[in-house]
């Protein structure tokens, strides 16, 4: 025994040196780097010049020339492995011209977008990652041939983005490491379910393996969120409640409207250097993984079978309509929602059916988890929970108010308060502003029939699935709609339950999770009913106000498959988990042919979607469109999208502007008032909270809304000095994020104290 024990310590403390020396590797390089990184500003003898360029105190052309294509490169140069900022400052006044560069490396070992040089903006930039040493590298400035152009300098400049990822990669690799220790030191049993849980990630990935992104409905919008949390963080942010990137960098409220916790992931990824595109492809396999988790997680808990646990952990990870929010829709907020509703159906499982005193607290926790992570990723899929919610409590009247069911619930409710305070109290402060939403003139409100939107029953029910195409009313038939649907794996759960109810219903009601499986079902085909376009939307939407409100925030009556998924999940475990008792001879061709048909139905999904979808390359935040707002919901009323322009000042009765300089929502310069009246305004959109000091005095200047709601600052008569106009999170902001992080320790805290009892009960029983 004592040899065992000694050879695990000798394998534990070579494995924990083997990662220790893994992560410094990374450091080390680049510290040793650290002297020799590359560094170049050009000058004009490093200049192969057309015939139309000019040199002054740079090169410049005009359409007087016929100038039109590549005015200058740069010399070839030596680069080694790496990445690089290739930054020009420069001047035009027609769009068209651009920044790019080559070398003989093809397009896999070389990535530098080509951008456009924007007359509104006075330096543009690109990353240029090389993947081996190139000796011919060379940087082009090509002119559209319209108005003029002067390039005044170009520069390339090493970063350490490349021992960033290299960090990041190390530390994947230790993951792996312990995870192929664990995966070697575990039994057999473990093992197995460690692979069907590994298979069940790599299929669901599958379309992530290649080296560019398939487009879809909501990527872009989705992506400039993305990168806007990393700008903000970049210039110590947070939490990055109004985003600065978006509107021309100047700033919008999305980030108070819409939940963005699990956003933070591929935004860090952003600052440790890699991609747009690489960021976002680790972010949908981590919600992959998360997903096989809490699912795994959740269906154990409730059917005590690890069998039945990894199969609800398939059909809910590669259910047809997670697929469709994942891939063809992109729809962030709502795949991270899903990733939650397993672990609130599981809560509330555990409240009704154990309601006794021993760990209802604990059940309380899970469902609040499972309602926070939906409150931080999508607010439409709270208002789908809390109703089928009230309806399950409604369902379930008589154990509502049973003793530890009534305190699981509240406590429930509670904890979800205080753990979501730091959303919610922004949320609630905005939501009453005159913003889009609110306005008579938001093109975003729903137009024509709701009930229209939805699908008709051939869609849910498919084993072939339609990937592209999008939402269209039922008057335009479905051959251009993607198949929204619960897919052929559910079905069969669903009538295989109606089967075993019909044929076997002794054995049905031995099972102990019978009654929950009756609630899932009447709930599941209820939200069935509302996606299709037989549900009376639009006469519930006529009854009043308050609830067309309500529906309209939904958009389309198909969201509803959400929760259908979840549920029917359940109702599919509990139908096999009865048929392996009352069909036993039967029940391994039964589950064979089940999966069969269910990997046909996600291959064939699969499939089509990689195969005939449009790639999407997208590397730096220069190849993002910073206007991709679709209906404008969360900019201030009024205000002409068209108008704003970047680097746009309207000044009056004030001096020159010096030192000028913006950083997301921050803004500083020195200005000189001339006149009674004088006023500066600058571009950002204004929100509330905006505020102006004088840097030296501490002095605040009165900030409102200006020309086209831009932040304008009013100046005192006389008054000179230097201004930072910045938003600032108010005090009860503060507060509720301090709440919030203590609700969440404490509650973490709590967990692991009494896993930490448990541990040391068995240790003490064992003895």
């Amino acid at each position: 025994m004592n040899s065992k024990l000694s050879g695990k310590l000798r394998i534990n403390h070579i494995l924990i040196g083997l990662q220790v020396v893994i992560l410094l590797l990374v450091p080390c390089s680049w510290l040793l780097h650290r002297s020799d990184v590359y560094n170049r500003n050009f000058t004009a003898d490093d200049y192969s010049l057309s015939e139309a360029a000019k040199v002054d105190d740079g090169v410049s052309a005009d359409a007087s020339g016929e100038g039109e294509g590549v005015l200058l490169s740069t010399l070839p140069i030596s680069l080694k492995k790496g990445i690089y900022l290739i930054q020009v400052d420069f001047s035009v006044d027609q769009p068209g011209s651009s920044l790019s560069a080559t070398s003989s490396l093809g397009p896999v070992e070389m990535r530098c977008p080509t951008i456009e040089l924007d007359p509104h903006s006075l330096t543009e930039s690109t990353l240029l990652e090389l993947s081996r040493d190139a000796d011919d590298v060379s940087v082009h400035i090509s002119f559209s041939g319209n108005g003029q152009i002067h390039i005044s300098n170009i520069g390339i400049h090493e970063t350490s983005y490349l021992y960033r990822k290299n960090f990041c990669y190390a530390i994947l690799l230790c993951l792996f490491i312990n995870l192929g220790y664990f995966f070697l030191c575990s039994k057999i049993r473990i093992r197995k379910i460690l692979l069907a849980m590994a298979c069940i990630f790599l299929v669901s990935c599958y379309p992530l393996y290649n080296d560019f992104l398939i487009v879809g409905h909501d990527l872009p919008f989705h992506l400039l969120r993305i990168d806007a949390i990393s700008q903000g963080l970049s210039y110590g942010t947070f939490p990055v409640k109004l985003h600065p990137l978006w509107a021309n960098e100047y700033g919008y409220a999305i980030g108070i409207f819409y939940g963005d916790a699990l956003l933070y992931f591929p935004a860090l990824l952003r600052l440790m250097g890699f991609s747009i595109q690489a960021s976002y492809k680790f972010f949908v396999a981590f919600i992959n993984l998360g997903t096989i988790l809490l699912c795994y997680y959740s269906f154990r808990k409730m059917f005590s079978s690890e069998k039945i646990a990894l199969l609800g952990c398939a059909s809910y990870t590669l259910a047809p309509y997670r697929l469709m929010n994942l891939y063809t829709r992109a729809a962030v907020g709502e795949y991270c929602a899903l990733l939650c509703f397993p672990l609130i159906l599981c809560g509330f499982y555990m409240m009704f059916q154990n309601s006794k005193r021993e760990n209802w607290w604990k059940h309380a926790i899970l469902t609040a988890f499972g309602l926070s992570g939906i409150i931080q990723s999508h607010v439409l899929s709270i208002l789908i929970t809390g109703f089928l919610i009230i309806l399950t409590c409604l369902f379930l009247i008589r154990r509502v108010f049973q003793k530890y069911v009534f305190r699981s619930l509240a406590l429930a409710a509670v904890l979800t308060v205080l753990l979501n305070l730091n959303f919610i109290v922004p949320f609630l402060d905005f939501y009453g502003e005159d913003i889009m939403i609110h306005s008579p003139d938001w093109v975003g409100s729903i137009i024509g029939s709701f009930q229209a939107g939805g699908l008709f029953p051939i869609q849910l029910f498919t084993l072939f699935q339609h990937s592209n195409g999008g939402a269209w009313p039922t008057t335009a038939g479905i051959s251009n709609e993607p198949t929204f649907g619960i897919g052929i794996l559910l079905t069969i759960g669903l009538f295989l339950f109606v089967y075993l109810l019909g044929i076997h219903y002794g054995d049905c009601k031995k099972n102990r999770n019978h009654a929950p499986a009756i609630v899932c079902v009447l709930l599941s085909c209820l939200a069935l009913y509302m996606s299709t376009c037989y549900f009376p939307w639009d006469a519930l939407i006529s009854s009043s106000d308050a609830v067309k409100s309500i529906v309209y925030n939904l958009e389309f009556p198909w969201r509803m498959l959400a929760p259908a998924t979840a549920l029917l999940t359940f109702v599919l475990c509990y139908a096999f988990d009865t048929a392996q008792k009352s069909l036993e001879k039967h029940w391994g061709c039964l589950i064979a042919a089940s999966l069969v048909l269910a990997a046909v139905n996600f291959g064939w999904y699969f499939y089509d979607y990689s195969f005939s979808g449009e790639p999407y390359r997208v590397y730096t935040t220069s190849e993002l469109y910073t206007m991709q707002m679709y209906s404008y919901e969360y900019v201030p009323s009024g205000t002409d999208p068209a108008a704003l322009q970047e680097n746009l000042i309207h000044a009056e009765g004030i001096s020159p502007l010096e030192g000028y300089q913006k950083q997301g929502t921050t803004v500083s310069c020195t200005v000189s008032a001339q006149a009674p009246d004088a006023h500066i305004e600058f571009p950002l959109l204004y929100y509330k909270h905006y505020q102006c000091i004088d840097t030296s005095t501490r002095q605040r200047l009165t900030v409102c809304a200006g020309t086209n709601n831009m932040v304008r600052v009013m100046l005192p008569e006389g008054y000179s000095g230097s201004i930072r106009v910045s938003f600032v999170e108010p005090w009860f902001w503060r507060l509720a994020e301090a709440v919030s992080a203590l609700a969440w320790i404490g509650v973490c805290f709590a967990l692991y104290r009494t896993r930490d009892r448990k541990v040391k009960l068995r240790i003490v029983q064992k003895i």
